[in-house]
């Protein structure tokens, strides 16, 4: 099927504004969260691996389909260096996060983090909505190579099509060459997750 270019220059468009501000590529700062049990969670312990991290809502339905795609893929690709992490942000996602990763199946890390602070990390204007669920690819020497709301054309007009997009984004950056992560150049500060 052909999509107008009008359709693609407007979806464009608006992912353009989505992403007002946020700089790509860019140095990944560190980031924490809090997972269930109350152990943290750092981007900094999976240094040199191939991190997609991931800012849900437990609540949005193309969140809990994208967090199950991104499980298949991680079964596929977790040997070869690939690393998902996911962060709820929505209120009273401290106690709604465990019925979240049980539902979806989810063995890679998911825990729960301060809206506020995921906002500073993905560089988005507070005042403009968040379109989830919001993904970042960083690569393995730490840069953060690309980043996609829940508009954005890489989740496909259906599962099968977001499947495809986010394996082609693996893999693509799996690839690319680099031995280890680079350090943090500055600090995300981990706020305390709404209860």
């Amino acid at each position: 099927m052909r999509v107008p270019m009008t359709k693609i220059l407007v979806l464009s468009l608006l992912s353009a504004g989505l992403m007002l501000g946020a700089t790509i590529p860019r140095q990944s700062p560190e980031y924490g969260f809090e997972v269930p049990g109350g152990k943290q969670v750092l981007l900094s312990q999976h240094k040199g691996k191939v991190i997609m991290m991931g800012f849900y809502l437990t609540t949005c339905s193309h969140c809990k389909d994208t967090v199950k795609i991104i499980e298949k893929l991680y079964k596929q690709y977790g040997a070869q260096g690939f690393q998902p992490l996911g962060v709820c942000i929505n209120d009273m996602a401290k106690m709604l996060t465990p019925d979240f990763i049980r539902e979806q199946g989810a063995t890679f890390p998911i825990g729960y983090g301060a809206r506020d602070s995921a906002y500073e990390y993905l560089q988005h204007p507070t005042l403009l909505q968040l379109y989830m669920p919001a993904l970042l690819m960083i690569d393995r020497k730490g840069q953060i190579i690309s980043q996609h709301m829940g508009g954005d054309l890489i989740f496909g007009k259906d599962l099968a099509e977001r499947e495809r997009n986010l394996r082609k984004l693996i893999e693509d950056t799996l690839k690319k060459p680099g031995a280890s992560a680079a350090p943090a150049k500055k600090t995300t500060a981990t706020k305390k997750a709404s209860e």
